[in-house]
C-alpha cells in the first residue's frame, strides 16, 4: 500500500511514444479469432500451442479452442471447467494445461477428450514441457515434478525454498541431452536427471546483493535457450550467460538485467532488457553487437526470430519488427480486441509471438484475440508511412 501512494506518474518512467517511420514492409492479418476470456490485466501466460495445421489455445475461464491455421476457422472446442493459470504445452498427441487450483489436465491430441487431471503442490504458470513419456511441471513454490503421461502419476519432485520475494511467473523448464535445465526464483541454475530428479550440477547465474528485498530480487523468470551444448539464460537484476551444460561451467557471463528470457541464431543472442531496450549479443563471448533503445518502458515480449527479423510485441498491442543484424525497425502493427458492440480497441500482448516459417506469426492478445500475420513486402516503388495508429 506504501508504494502505491508513493507511486503517481510524475516519478514512473513514461513509455517511450512511437514515431513515424516509412517501410516497404507490412503485417498482414491472415486471420483473427476470440479464443474466449483473455487474461486482461493478469499476469497470466496463456501460450498457444503451434501444430501441423491447427493451433490450440486455452481461455482463462477453461475453454481449449482448436483453431485451422489455413482458414482461422474453429474445429472444436473442449470446455475443461477450471480457470486456467498457464497455456497449452504438449504434442500432436497430448495437450497439457495448468489450472488456478493446482492441476495438471491432460487432454488427448488424438481424440480430443480429456485423459487426467492431477493435483501438484501449487499453481503452475509455464505450461508443462513432454519429456519421453512424462510430464515436466514447475510450481511457483520452487517444485519441479515428473508426472506419467499415460496415467498423471507423479515421478518424483525436486523441492527448492524461494525467497520472500520473487517475480510473478516462472520460466519454462528446457529439457534436453538427457537433462532437465531450470533457472530458479534465488538466481541459481540447475540441471536435473530426468530419470529421477536427482541433481546433476547446481551454479548460481546471480547472487542476490542490496539491503532491501526489492534490491535482492534475483529471480530467473525468462526463458533459458540451449545451443549445442551451450546453455544460454539471464535472470533479473543479474546476468546473462553461456553455460557449458556438461561440466556446469561459465563460458561467459555479464551484467544484465531482464524478466523475459533469450532466444538464439548461430551467431547471436537476443534478449529485451527490463527497461525494454532490446539487445544484439555475440552468442561466443557475450560482447554487445548492438541496442534499439527506441522502446523504452514499453513492457516488451521477449523477442522471437522470423527469418532476417526480431518480432516483438509490446503494452499497446504493437507488434514490431526489426532487422536481426543492426536492429533497425522493418515495420509494425497494433493488433487489438473487440468490445460488445464490435469496436476493436487496443489489447496489450505478453506472450511472446510464435514463429511459424520465415514469413509468419502466431500472436494471443491479453484480450484472447489470436491472430495469424504474414510479413510481406509492397509492390516496388511503394513505401508505407507507419505513425502511431
Amino acid at each position: 500500500m506504501l508504494i502505491s501512494a508513493c507511486a503517481d506518474e510524475t516519478n514512473l518512467e513514461q513509455p517511450t511514444p512511437l514515431k513515424p517511420l516509412s517501410s516497404k514492409y507490412y503485417l498482414d492479418v491472415s486471420w483473427h479469432a476470440s479464443t474466449g476470456a483473455g487474461v486482461e490485466e493478469q499476469y497470466v501466460f496463456l501460450h498457444p500451442l503451434i501444430l501441423k495445421d491447427i493451433a490450440v489455445t486455452v481461455s482463462r475461464d477453461g475453454v481449449i479452442n482448436i483453431i485451422s491455421l489455413e482458414t482461422g476457422r474453429f474445429e472444436e472446442n473442449i470446455e475443461l471447467d477450471t480457470v486456467i493459470s498457464a497455456g497449452v504445452g504438449g504434442n500432436e498427441d497430448v495437450w497439457l494445461v495448468a489450472s488456478r487450483d493446482a492441476y495438471i489436465i491432460a487432454v488427448d491430441g488424438r481424440k480430443r477428450v480429456e485423459l487426467w487431471r492431477t493435483r501438484v503442490p501449487s499453481e503452475v504458470l509455464a505450461k508443462p514441457v513432454i519429456y519421453d513419456n512424462t510430464a515436466i511441471v514447475r510450481t511457483v513454490d520452487g517444485k519441479i515434478l515428473s508426472l506419467d503421461l499415460q496415467s498423471g502419476k507423479i515421478r518424483w519432485q525436486y523441492q527448492r525454498a524461494i525467497p520472500d520475494l520473487t517475480l510473478r511467473g516462472t520460466s519454462e523448464p528446457v529439457v534436453a541431452r538427457d537433462r532437465i535445465f531450470a533457472g530458479l526464483a534465488d538466481g541459481r541454475l540447475i540441471a536435473l536427471s530426468p530419470e529421477d530428479g536427482e541433481v546433476i550440477w547446481d551454479v548460481a547465474l546471480a547472487t542476490p546483493t542490496g539491503r532491501s528485498e526489492i534490491q535482492r530480487l534475483v529471480d530467473i523468470d525468462g526463458d533459458a535457450e540451449l545451443y549445442g551444448r551451450v546453455l544460454y539464460a539471464a535472470s533479473y537484476q543479474g546476468r546473462v550467460a553461456a553455460i557449458d551444460v556438461f561440466r556446469g561451467q561459465f563460458l561467459w557471463a555479464r551484467d544484465f538485467s531482464t524478466h523475459t528470457g533469450v532466444v538464439l541464431d548461430d551467431k547471436a543472442l537476443y534478449s529485451s532488457d527490463d527497461k525494454g531496450n532490446i539487445w544484439a549479443l555475440d552468442r561466443m563471448n557475450g560482447a554487445t553487437i548492438w541496442k534499439q533503445d527506441k522502446l523504452a518502458y514499453r513492457n516488451l515480449t521477449r523477442p522471437t526470430i522470423i527469418g532476417d527479423y526480431l518480432a516483438v510485441g509490446d503494452f499497446e498491442g504493437y507488434v514490431h519488427i526489426l532487422s536481426r543484424y543492426d536492429g533497425h525497425f522493418v515495420t509494425r502493427y497494433q493488433l487489438g480486441q473487440f468490445d460488445d458492440i464490435g469496436w476493436e480497441l487496443a489489447s496489450g500482448i505478453i506472450v511472446p509471438p510464435i514463429t511459424m516459417g520465415n514469413d509468419r506469426l502466431a500472436v494471443v492478445t491479453r484480450g484472447g484475440i489470436a491472430y495469424l500475420l504474414t510479413l510481406r513486402e509492397y509492390d516496388e516503388g511503394i513505401l508505407l508511412e507507419l505513425g502511431d495508429m
